[in-house]
Protein backbone atom coordinates (compact mmCIF):
# COMPACT_ATOMS: atom_id res chain seq x y z
CA UNK A 1 0.00 0.00 0.00
CA UNK A 2 0.93 3.35 -0.47
CA UNK A 3 0.81 6.07 2.00
CA UNK A 4 1.58 10.13 2.61
CA UNK A 5 3.45 11.70 5.44
CA UNK A 6 0.39 12.15 7.17
CA UNK A 7 0.73 8.12 8.62
CA UNK A 8 3.67 8.73 9.78
CA UNK A 9 2.99 7.95 13.30
CA UNK A 10 -0.06 5.29 12.79
CA UNK A 11 0.97 2.71 14.29
CA UNK A 12 -1.29 -0.39 12.62
CA UNK A 13 0.77 0.35 9.46
CA UNK A 14 4.05 -0.63 11.16
CA UNK A 15 2.30 -3.64 12.45
CA UNK A 16 1.40 -5.01 9.03
CA UNK A 17 4.90 -4.29 7.65
CA UNK A 18 6.73 -6.23 6.04
CA UNK A 19 8.91 -4.81 3.67
CA UNK A 20 8.63 -0.51 3.89
CA UNK A 21 9.89 1.69 1.17
CA UNK A 22 10.57 4.74 3.25
CA UNK A 23 10.97 8.13 0.50
CA UNK A 24 12.06 11.74 1.26
CA UNK A 25 14.81 13.94 1.81
CA UNK A 26 15.01 14.22 5.33
CA UNK A 27 16.47 11.87 7.39
CA UNK A 28 14.99 12.82 10.53
CA UNK A 29 11.67 12.04 9.72
CA UNK A 30 13.12 8.57 7.45
CA UNK A 31 15.06 7.54 10.55
CA UNK A 32 11.78 7.74 12.65
CA UNK A 33 10.17 5.42 10.45
CA UNK A 34 13.09 3.01 10.84
CA UNK A 35 12.77 3.35 14.41
CA UNK A 36 9.36 2.49 14.89
CA UNK A 37 9.77 -0.18 12.64
CA UNK A 38 12.96 -1.59 14.42
CA UNK A 39 11.32 -1.04 17.71
CA UNK A 40 8.49 -4.07 16.57
CA UNK A 41 11.33 -6.14 15.73
CA UNK A 42 13.17 -6.03 18.58
CA UNK A 43 11.53 -8.86 21.69
CA UNK A 44 11.97 -6.53 25.13
CA UNK A 45 13.08 -9.19 26.94
CA UNK A 46 16.53 -9.75 28.79
CA UNK A 47 17.98 -12.24 26.64
CA UNK A 48 19.97 -15.28 28.55
CA UNK A 49 23.57 -16.11 28.33
CA UNK A 50 22.45 -19.42 26.33
CA UNK A 51 20.46 -17.30 23.53
CA UNK A 52 23.64 -14.68 23.58
CA UNK A 53 25.80 -17.45 22.42
CA UNK A 54 23.63 -18.80 19.97
CA UNK A 55 23.73 -14.88 18.30
CA UNK A 56 27.39 -15.49 18.28
CA UNK A 57 27.67 -18.47 16.63
CA UNK A 58 25.18 -16.99 13.81
CA UNK A 59 27.19 -13.71 13.76
CA UNK A 60 24.62 -11.94 14.94
CA UNK A 61 26.11 -9.07 17.47
CA UNK A 62 24.96 -8.18 20.74
CA UNK A 63 25.12 -4.00 20.27
CA UNK A 64 22.31 -2.60 21.89
CA UNK A 65 22.86 -0.33 24.83
CA UNK A 66 20.55 -2.50 26.77
CA UNK A 67 22.26 -5.63 26.03
CA UNK A 68 19.90 -7.20 24.07
CA UNK A 69 20.54 -9.65 21.09
CA UNK A 70 20.34 -7.18 18.15
CA UNK A 71 18.18 -8.48 14.93
CA UNK A 72 20.12 -5.76 13.06
CA UNK A 73 21.60 -7.16 9.60
CA UNK A 74 22.80 -6.17 6.65
CA UNK A 75 21.14 -6.97 3.27
CA UNK A 76 22.40 -9.92 1.95
CA UNK A 77 22.39 -11.51 5.14
CA UNK A 78 18.87 -10.75 5.58
CA UNK A 79 18.07 -12.41 2.61
CA UNK A 80 20.31 -15.23 3.76
CA UNK A 81 18.66 -15.69 7.37
CA UNK A 82 14.63 -14.85 6.93
CA UNK A 83 13.72 -18.15 5.82
CA UNK A 84 14.34 -19.45 9.37
CA UNK A 85 12.63 -16.99 12.76
CA UNK A 86 15.22 -14.71 14.46
CA UNK A 87 15.38 -16.72 18.06
CA UNK A 88 14.84 -12.80 19.60
CA UNK A 89 12.10 -11.16 18.32
CA UNK A 90 12.37 -10.63 14.09
CA UNK A 91 15.16 -10.07 11.61
CA UNK A 92 16.00 -6.15 11.27
CA UNK A 93 17.18 -5.06 8.20
CA UNK A 94 17.68 -1.18 6.89
CA UNK A 95 19.21 -0.60 3.63
CA UNK A 96 20.00 2.58 1.20
CA UNK A 97 18.19 1.94 -1.94
CA UNK A 98 20.78 3.53 -3.71
CA UNK A 99 23.68 1.26 -2.45
CA UNK A 100 21.78 -1.87 -3.39
CA UNK A 101 23.77 -3.20 -7.05
CA UNK A 102 21.88 -4.86 -10.01
CA UNK A 103 22.00 -8.20 -8.42
CA UNK A 104 20.64 -7.10 -5.25
CA UNK A 105 17.52 -5.06 -6.35
CA UNK A 106 16.32 -8.45 -8.85
CA UNK A 107 16.52 -10.21 -5.41
CA UNK A 108 14.44 -7.56 -3.77
CA UNK A 109 12.19 -7.53 -6.65
CA UNK A 110 11.35 -10.91 -6.16
CA UNK A 111 11.04 -10.53 -2.04
CA UNK A 112 8.83 -8.21 -2.95
CA UNK A 113 5.85 -10.86 -4.22
CA UNK A 114 6.40 -12.93 -1.11
CA UNK A 115 7.58 -11.38 1.86
CA UNK A 116 8.80 -13.85 4.77
CA UNK A 117 7.17 -12.34 8.02
CA UNK A 118 10.10 -13.89 10.06
CA UNK A 119 11.34 -9.88 9.49
CA UNK A 120 11.37 -6.35 8.51
CA UNK A 121 12.89 -4.99 5.45
CA UNK A 122 13.45 -0.41 5.54
CA UNK A 123 14.18 0.21 2.23
CA UNK A 124 15.55 4.26 2.74
CA UNK A 125 15.83 6.64 -0.25
CA UNK A 126 16.02 10.11 -0.54
CA UNK A 127 16.64 10.45 -4.22
CA UNK A 128 12.83 10.10 -6.46
CA UNK A 129 15.22 9.16 -9.36
CA UNK A 130 16.08 6.25 -7.74
CA UNK A 131 13.19 5.27 -6.18
CA UNK A 132 10.49 6.22 -9.10
CA UNK A 133 10.38 2.83 -10.52
CA UNK A 134 8.91 1.57 -6.83
CA UNK A 135 6.22 4.31 -7.25
CA UNK A 136 4.18 2.29 -9.92
CA UNK A 137 4.85 -1.20 -8.47
CA UNK A 138 2.08 -3.24 -8.11
CA UNK A 139 3.50 -5.78 -5.87
CA UNK A 140 4.23 -2.80 -3.31
CA UNK A 141 0.59 -0.70 -4.14
CA UNK A 142 -1.69 -3.34 -3.71
CA UNK A 143 -0.19 -5.58 -1.16
CA UNK A 144 -1.24 -5.89 2.79
CA UNK A 145 2.54 -6.08 3.94
CA UNK A 146 4.78 -3.96 1.44
CA UNK A 147 4.02 -0.44 1.94
CA UNK A 148 5.46 3.05 0.13
CA UNK A 149 5.54 5.98 2.34
CA UNK A 150 6.28 9.57 0.98
CA UNK A 151 7.59 11.63 3.58
CA UNK A 152 9.06 14.52 1.65
CA UNK A 153 5.78 16.97 2.14
CA UNK A 154 5.31 17.66 5.99
CA UNK A 155 1.59 17.38 7.59
CA UNK A 156 1.25 20.27 9.72
CA UNK A 157 -0.56 18.23 12.08
CA UNK A 158 2.01 15.48 12.51
CA UNK A 159 4.55 18.05 12.82
CA UNK A 160 2.55 19.10 16.17
CA UNK A 161 2.53 15.12 17.26
CA UNK A 162 5.57 14.94 16.98
CA UNK A 163 6.83 17.91 18.80
CA UNK A 164 4.93 17.19 21.34
CA UNK A 165 6.03 13.62 21.90
CA UNK A 166 9.97 15.02 21.60
CA UNK A 167 9.00 17.02 24.50
CA UNK A 168 7.01 14.07 26.46
CA UNK A 169 9.89 11.75 26.31
CA UNK A 170 12.40 14.60 27.65
CA UNK A 171 10.07 14.63 30.43
CA UNK A 172 8.13 17.88 30.02
CA UNK A 173 4.55 19.19 28.55
CA UNK A 174 4.25 22.03 26.02
CA UNK A 175 1.13 24.03 25.31
CA UNK A 176 -0.17 24.17 21.87
CA UNK A 177 0.86 27.40 21.44
CA UNK A 178 4.06 26.85 21.86
CA UNK A 179 3.95 24.02 19.79
CA UNK A 180 2.81 26.51 16.76
CA UNK A 181 5.69 29.29 17.50
CA UNK A 182 8.32 26.52 17.74
CA UNK A 183 7.23 24.86 13.68
CA UNK A 184 6.62 28.53 12.51
CA UNK A 185 10.45 29.59 13.63
CA UNK A 186 12.02 26.34 12.66
CA UNK A 187 10.50 26.52 9.20
CA UNK A 188 11.55 23.38 6.91
CA UNK A 189 14.98 23.09 9.36
CA UNK A 190 13.08 19.39 10.51
CA UNK A 191 16.82 18.28 10.52
CA UNK A 192 17.67 20.50 13.69
CA UNK A 193 14.37 19.78 15.74
CA UNK A 194 16.13 16.94 18.05
CA UNK A 195 19.21 19.54 18.94
CA UNK A 196 16.64 22.80 19.03
CA UNK A 197 14.69 20.69 21.48
CA UNK A 198 17.29 19.52 23.56
CA UNK A 199 18.31 23.03 24.21
CA UNK A 200 14.91 24.29 24.87
CA UNK A 201 14.26 21.62 27.44
CA UNK A 202 18.02 22.00 28.91
CA UNK A 203 17.00 25.81 29.19
CA UNK A 204 14.11 24.94 30.81
CA UNK A 205 15.89 22.91 33.01
CA UNK A 206 17.78 25.48 34.36
CA UNK A 207 15.01 28.18 34.69
CA UNK A 208 13.44 25.62 36.80
CA UNK A 209 16.17 25.00 39.23
CA UNK A 210 16.77 28.71 39.40
CA UNK A 211 13.57 29.37 40.82
CA UNK A 212 13.56 26.29 43.08
CA UNK A 213 16.47 28.40 44.70
CA UNK A 214 14.52 31.51 45.02
CA UNK A 215 12.00 30.02 46.67
CA UNK A 216 14.27 28.23 49.07
CA UNK A 217 16.12 31.30 49.88
CA UNK A 218 12.57 32.97 50.37
CA UNK A 219 11.28 29.95 52.66
CA UNK A 220 8.54 29.11 50.28
CA UNK A 221 8.55 25.62 49.90
CA UNK A 222 5.05 25.06 47.61
CA UNK A 223 6.10 23.88 43.66
CA UNK A 224 5.47 26.02 41.04
CA UNK A 225 2.22 25.23 39.24
CA UNK A 226 2.43 23.54 36.06
CA UNK A 227 6.07 23.97 35.92
CA UNK A 228 6.95 21.28 33.87
CA UNK A 229 5.26 22.77 31.17
CA UNK A 230 6.45 24.64 28.56
CA UNK A 231 4.54 28.38 27.95
CA UNK A 232 4.75 30.00 24.71
CA UNK A 233 6.71 32.85 26.12
CA UNK A 234 9.07 30.54 27.46
CA UNK A 235 9.57 29.01 23.71
CA UNK A 236 9.92 32.40 22.45
CA UNK A 237 12.58 33.57 24.98
CA UNK A 238 14.60 29.88 25.02
CA UNK A 239 14.50 30.25 20.41
CA UNK A 240 15.34 33.94 20.35
CA UNK A 241 17.79 34.22 17.45
CA UNK A 242 17.04 31.20 15.80
CA UNK A 243 15.84 31.59 12.56
CA UNK A 244 14.99 29.04 9.27
CA UNK A 245 13.94 30.78 5.89
CA UNK A 246 13.90 28.99 2.75
CA UNK A 247 14.07 30.54 -0.95
CA UNK A 248 10.03 29.67 -1.39
CA UNK A 249 9.16 31.43 2.02
CA UNK A 250 10.84 34.62 0.62
CA UNK A 251 9.02 34.66 -2.41
CA UNK A 252 6.02 33.72 -0.89
CA UNK A 253 6.80 36.68 1.39
CA UNK A 254 7.72 38.83 -1.55
CA UNK A 255 3.90 39.38 -2.32
CA UNK A 256 2.86 40.82 0.40
CA UNK A 257 3.18 44.33 0.82
CA UNK A 258 5.64 46.52 2.96
CA UNK A 259 4.30 49.36 4.75
CA UNK A 260 7.71 50.78 5.19
CA UNK A 261 11.23 50.37 2.95
CA UNK A 262 12.90 51.96 5.92
CA UNK A 263 11.89 49.16 8.95
CA UNK A 264 14.19 46.37 9.04
CA UNK A 265 11.95 44.54 11.16
CA UNK A 266 9.77 43.35 8.22
CA UNK A 267 9.78 39.90 8.11
CA UNK A 268 10.70 40.06 4.21
CA UNK A 269 14.04 42.24 4.71
CA UNK A 270 14.74 39.67 7.47
CA UNK A 271 15.08 36.56 5.19
CA UNK A 272 16.87 38.14 2.81
CA UNK A 273 18.98 39.24 4.79
CA UNK A 274 19.30 35.54 6.80
CA UNK A 275 19.24 33.58 3.06
CA UNK A 276 21.64 36.42 1.81
CA UNK A 277 24.28 35.07 4.52
CA UNK A 278 23.80 31.05 3.36
CA UNK A 279 23.78 31.46 0.24
CA UNK A 280 25.49 34.53 -0.77
CA UNK A 281 24.02 37.39 -3.14
CA UNK A 282 24.26 36.02 -6.38
CA UNK A 283 23.05 32.68 -5.86
CA UNK A 284 20.19 33.72 -4.09
CA UNK A 285 19.10 35.85 -7.23
CA UNK A 286 19.59 33.07 -9.70
CA UNK A 287 17.63 30.95 -6.77
CA UNK A 288 14.86 32.98 -6.78
CA UNK A 289 15.07 33.71 -10.40
CA UNK A 290 14.52 30.04 -11.16
CA UNK A 291 11.47 30.36 -9.18
CA UNK A 292 10.00 33.21 -10.72
CA UNK A 293 10.42 31.76 -14.50
CA UNK A 294 8.10 28.56 -13.35
CA UNK A 295 5.94 31.08 -11.55
CA UNK A 296 5.85 32.95 -14.64
CA UNK A 297 4.67 29.95 -16.70
CA UNK A 298 1.79 28.65 -14.67
CA UNK A 299 0.50 32.41 -14.60
CA UNK A 300 0.61 32.68 -18.22
CA UNK A 301 -1.54 29.49 -17.81
CA UNK A 302 -3.62 31.08 -15.35
CA UNK A 303 -4.26 34.17 -17.95
CA UNK A 304 -4.87 31.64 -20.90
CA UNK A 305 -7.61 29.94 -18.82
CA UNK A 306 -5.89 26.23 -18.63
CA UNK A 307 -5.32 26.15 -14.59
CA UNK A 308 -8.28 27.57 -12.71
CA UNK A 309 -7.85 29.60 -9.84
CA UNK A 310 -10.07 30.17 -6.26
CA UNK A 311 -12.40 27.11 -7.37
CA UNK A 312 -11.69 23.49 -6.62
CA UNK A 313 -10.73 21.32 -9.37
CA UNK A 314 -9.47 18.16 -10.47
CA UNK A 315 -5.66 17.58 -10.75
CA UNK A 316 -6.39 15.21 -13.33
CA UNK A 317 -8.58 16.89 -15.49
CA UNK A 318 -6.30 20.08 -15.67
CA UNK A 319 -3.25 18.33 -16.24
CA UNK A 320 -4.97 16.67 -19.39
CA UNK A 321 -6.25 20.36 -20.58
CA UNK A 322 -2.74 21.42 -20.89
CA UNK A 323 -0.65 22.08 -23.76
CA UNK A 324 1.03 19.14 -24.79
CA UNK A 325 4.26 21.11 -23.72
CA UNK A 326 3.27 21.84 -20.39
CA UNK A 327 1.47 18.42 -19.60
CA UNK A 328 4.32 16.58 -20.06
CA UNK A 329 6.39 18.96 -17.87
CA UNK A 330 3.28 19.09 -14.90
CA UNK A 331 1.76 15.57 -15.42
CA UNK A 332 5.24 14.39 -13.11
CA UNK A 333 4.64 16.97 -10.50
CA UNK A 334 3.32 15.63 -7.31
CA UNK A 335 -0.40 17.65 -6.83
CA UNK A 336 0.18 19.22 -3.80
CA UNK A 337 2.72 20.51 -5.03
CA UNK A 338 1.12 21.64 -8.09
CA UNK A 339 -1.61 23.40 -6.32
CA UNK A 340 0.60 25.02 -4.05
CA UNK A 341 2.53 26.68 -7.12
CA UNK A 342 -0.32 27.49 -8.78
CA UNK A 343 -1.48 29.13 -5.52
CA UNK A 344 1.57 31.13 -5.51
CA UNK A 345 1.53 32.30 -9.01
CA UNK A 346 -2.04 33.54 -8.51
CA UNK A 347 -1.14 35.79 -5.72
CA UNK A 348 0.27 38.66 -7.72
CA UNK A 349 -0.05 39.62 -11.49
CA UNK A 350 2.10 38.54 -14.58
CA UNK A 351 2.98 42.17 -15.12
CA UNK A 352 4.29 41.96 -11.34
CA UNK A 353 6.02 38.90 -11.90
CA UNK A 354 7.69 39.80 -14.93
CA UNK A 355 8.72 43.34 -12.92
CA UNK A 356 10.65 40.89 -10.49
CA UNK A 357 12.51 39.08 -12.88
CA UNK A 358 13.69 41.88 -14.96
CA UNK A 359 15.00 43.52 -12.06
CA UNK A 360 17.17 40.33 -11.06
CA UNK A 361 17.98 40.16 -14.93
CA UNK A 362 19.68 43.53 -14.77
CA UNK A 363 21.63 42.77 -11.43
CA UNK A 364 23.57 39.78 -13.46
CA UNK A 365 23.31 40.40 -16.84
CA UNK A 366 26.87 41.81 -16.84
CA UNK A 367 28.88 38.64 -15.21
CA UNK A 368 32.58 40.12 -16.03
CA UNK A 369 32.88 42.50 -13.19
CA UNK A 370 34.60 40.88 -9.79
CA UNK A 371 32.95 38.95 -7.60
CA UNK A 372 32.28 41.52 -4.80
CA UNK A 373 30.52 43.75 -7.41
CA UNK A 374 28.47 41.25 -8.66
CA UNK A 375 27.62 40.51 -5.29
CA UNK A 376 26.69 44.55 -4.28
CA UNK A 377 24.58 44.50 -7.53
CA UNK A 378 22.69 41.56 -6.31
CA UNK A 379 22.10 43.02 -2.91
CA UNK A 380 20.84 46.00 -4.42
CA UNK A 381 18.15 44.13 -6.93
CA UNK A 382 17.43 41.98 -3.60
CA UNK A 383 16.17 45.03 -1.93
CA UNK A 384 14.57 46.58 -5.16
CA UNK A 385 12.56 43.71 -5.39
CA UNK A 386 11.31 43.43 -1.60
CA UNK A 387 10.75 47.28 -1.67
CA UNK A 388 8.74 47.49 -5.14
CA UNK A 389 5.56 47.82 -3.29
CA UNK A 390 6.17 51.01 -1.73
CA UNK A 391 8.10 52.69 -4.50
CA UNK A 392 6.37 55.07 -7.44
CA UNK A 393 5.68 53.03 -11.43
CA UNK A 394 8.24 55.78 -12.33
CA UNK A 395 10.88 54.72 -10.24
CA UNK A 396 9.87 51.19 -10.65
CA UNK A 397 10.48 52.32 -14.32
CA UNK A 398 14.26 53.69 -13.82
CA UNK A 399 15.23 50.66 -11.87
CA UNK A 400 14.29 48.08 -14.81
CA UNK A 401 15.90 50.48 -17.32
CA UNK A 402 12.78 51.30 -19.55
CA UNK A 403 12.60 55.10 -18.13
CA UNK A 404 14.40 57.76 -17.02
CA UNK A 405 13.52 59.79 -14.37
CA UNK A 406 15.93 62.68 -14.84
CA UNK A 407 14.93 62.85 -18.78
CA UNK A 408 10.70 63.57 -17.09
CA UNK A 409 9.80 67.22 -17.66
CA UNK A 410 9.62 69.19 -14.28
CA UNK A 411 6.11 70.79 -13.23
CA UNK A 412 6.59 74.23 -14.46
CA UNK A 413 5.37 77.00 -12.29
CA UNK A 414 3.27 79.45 -13.38
CA UNK A 415 3.75 82.23 -10.76
CA UNK A 416 4.83 82.61 -7.48
CA UNK A 417 2.83 84.36 -4.84
CA UNK A 418 4.63 86.61 -2.33
CA UNK A 419 2.86 86.47 1.11
CA UNK A 420 4.35 89.24 3.67
CA UNK A 421 2.55 88.35 6.42
CA UNK A 422 3.04 84.05 5.56
CA UNK A 423 6.78 85.12 5.84
CA UNK A 424 6.88 86.82 9.19
CA UNK A 425 4.55 83.79 10.72
CA UNK A 426 7.33 81.44 9.64
CA UNK A 427 10.09 83.68 11.32
CA UNK A 428 8.20 84.05 14.36
CA UNK A 429 7.51 80.25 14.77
CA UNK A 430 11.90 79.58 13.96
CA UNK A 431 12.96 82.46 16.56
CA UNK A 432 10.62 81.12 19.60
CA UNK A 433 11.24 76.82 18.61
Amino acid sequence: MKYNFSELLNQDIYDTTRVMFILGKYSYFNNMACDLLKEICIQQEESNQIVMNLGDEFGVPNDTEEGYLSNSVDFNTFMDVIGVASINGKWYCKVELSMLNKKQKEVLNKYLKNPSPNGILAVVSNNWKDYREYLKNRALLYSKNCHIIQLTFPNRQVLKSIVKQEINSRGYEIDPSAINFFIMRMSSAYEDYPQVLDDICETHKIKLEEQDKKSKKQGKQEKHEASTKIKVYDIKSYMKGIENFIVDDFIAELLKPMVSDITNSKKVLKMMIALEDDLTAKELVYSVLNKINEYIELRILINSGYIPVGINFFFNSVIKGLPDNDKKKYKKVNEWLFRKKVEIASSTSLKDWEYMKIILMKAIENNRVSESVLDTKCQKALYEVATRSVVTPDIINNIIGIDTILNKPLSKIDNLEFNENALKSINNTAEHS
